[in-house]
């Protein structure tokens, strides 16, 4: 074994509570780690919150990490298969809006049908409301899996088994369909987000014997397929073989995971399946390979112009943004091209959006004070947040890595992401100057600002007007919704709060944001500051 490969085995298929999941994308990154993994890839049905959230949280030293998603797809017409047939797609863009647009339409699919399963099942004397299963959700999507899950709670199934083979399943009482977007949509929605479309535990499709498998897999390779999941605790070991048979005719990546649950399958661990299972770090590498392929394939032109288009700039000197995207790993490893990392530039590019910030949020908030708009700068411009606005760049595409860097999962890392977008912004301001630097900062950073007014935020004015209106005036804020003014996509709130008899008006995107405007104004003029005893 090469000694520089990590000796820890790979999971590409885990679910989070993002979907039908019971651990969230944190306790599932810490799992991960704790088990020894190398590699991890968080594929919750349809929606790629669970990955999202696992970058916002933080990849953990050690774990290389891949964005992926497993989309619920029609069968392709002239095959007899019952139900959906499942697409990972792995090394996706999660800010890609046709596949955005496409999970969209799914997961409203999802929450049409929840009713309708509801209600089948008071029919058949069994009560379980939707909010029951927003709390088993932790409020993230809700689907069979938590109805099974209350039905067990309330005592209706014996176990989540019993409730599919009872009433959930297709064909039994409380079975409801659901529209699924059709399986070659679902592979070019894949590939053009950047990433590789795998067909998830073929030998779990139903209807299908071996001959019919071999039909199916070939007539989705020449849609686009990339992959096929062999590795699987629900695959016996022939069923491997055939498995990686099929790779092989097709010539098709193979992969696997573990298909991990948490407490809804109990007896398959993250990792390890029901305990033997091991994917080798090689499939990841193969993987990463197979991405880096795809894109310089896929997306037609020089990378760098594609960077230049979702940036809304082009370089008069490329030389800038070639420099921007060098990493020091690939610099070293390189080092007969003779080219600069982006170190200087990313010192460059931290001043001048410090710079931007402050002139933003000097701007919006004409009366807040030197210190609070201090700390809102730092809320503002700190690692994770500026990885947040590289990722809607998709900038980890576009950098340079070196190959440790690459097989770690470099570009999705908070710290390189951070680096590269400010080296980025420093390239624009020296080719462009200030002003298309700040037009670029300002169209990133203006909605992160109109969001902090709100209560998510650290500067929670509400709770601070009503616990000093209570301290001063012994009565609570009252708050009234005065005016709402443009179009439904575009509507700004004006809100209006009182305190002893004398009122301030805020404004927002939202009600919630005008209020946190109208108490911050309140806090201001209304209740008087304290002086210092002397």
């Amino acid at each position: 074994m090469d000694s520089d490969r990590p000796a820890g085995g790979v999971d590409l298929h885990v679910h989070s509570t993002a979907s039908d999941g019971t651990f969230s994308p944190s306790e599932i990154l810490r799992m991960a780690r704790e088990t020894g993994l190398a590699a991890l890839a968080i594929t919750d049905h349809d929606t790629l919150d669970g990955a999202k959230q696992a970058l916002t949280e933080g990849i953990p030293q050690g774990l290389a990490f891949m964005t992926g998603v497993e989309i619920s797809a029609a069968p392709p017409a002239g095959f007899s298969i019952t139900g959906s047939l499942h697409i990972l797609g792995y090394g996706i863009d999660l800010e890609d809006s046709e596949l955005n647009l496409a999970l969209k339409t799914l997961q409203d699919a999802r929450s049409r049908r929840n009713p309708q399963i509801l209600e089948r099942l008071r029919s058949l004397g069994m009560t379980i409301r939707e909010e029951d299963l927003l709390r088993s959700s932790g409020n993230g999507q809700t689907g069979r899996p938590h109805v099974a899950r209350e039905m067990v709670r309330c005592g209706y199934a014996a176990s989540i088994d019993d409730a599919f083979d009872r009433f959930l399943g297709f064909g039994k009482p409380a079975y409801v369909d659901k529209y699924r977007i059709p399986c070659k949509e679902a592979i070019e929605r894949i590939l053009a987000a950047g990433g590789i479309p795998v067909l998830a535990h073929p030998f779990l499709i139903p209807s299908l014997d071996q001959e019919g498998l071999r039909c199916l897999v070939a007539h989705l390779a020449g849609t686009g397929l990339g992959g096929i999941e062999v590795y699987y605790p629900g695959h016996s070991p022939v069923q491997v073989e055939q498995g990686l048979l099929l790779a092989e005719e097709n010539r098709l990546l193979i992969t696997g995971g573990t298909d991990f649950h948490g407490d809804i399958t109990p007896e398959i661990n993250i990792g390890v399946g029901r305990g033997q299972m091991f994917v080798p770090f090689s499939v990841y590498e193969s993987m990463v390979a197979a991405l880096s392929r795809h894109r310089a394939s896929f997306f037609a032109g020089p990378a760098p112009e594609h960077l230049e288009a979702r940036l809304g700039y082009r370089f008069a000197d490329r030389r800038l943004l070639d420099e921007s995207l060098n990493h020091s790993s690939y610099i070293h490893e390189h080092a007969e091209l003779e080219m600069n990392n982006n170190e200087r530039l990313e010192f460059l590019g931290d001043a001048v959006l410090n710079l931007v910030a402050g002139h933003l949020l000097m701007t919006r908030f004409t009366d807040v004070p030197e210190g609070d708009l201090s700390r809102m700068r730092a809320n503002l411009v700190n690692e994770s947040q500026v990885a947040r606005l590289a990722r809607r760049l998709d900038l980890g595409m576009f950098i340079r890595l070196g190959k440790g860097e690459t097989l770690s999962g470099g570009e999705q890392k908070r710290s390189i992401l951070a680096d590269a977008y400010e080296a980025l912004i420093a390239a624009v301001y020296l080719d462009g100057g200030y002003s298309d630097a700040f037009r670029i900062l300002k169209a990133h950073i203006d909605p992160i600002i109109e969001d902090m007014t709100a209560p998510a935020c650290n500067f929670d004015y509400k709770s601070r007007l009503q616990e000093a209106a209570q301290g001063t005036y012994g009565e609570v804020p009252v708050y009234r919704l005065v005016a709402e003014n443009g179009p439904d996509h575009d509507k700004v709130f004006t809100v209006e709060v009182c305190v002893a008899e004398r009122c301030e008006q805020g404004t927002g995107k939202s009600k919630k944001m005008a209020e946190q405007d109208a108490a911050r104004k309140a806090l201001r003029s209304i209740v008087p500051r304290r002086e210092p005893e002397g």
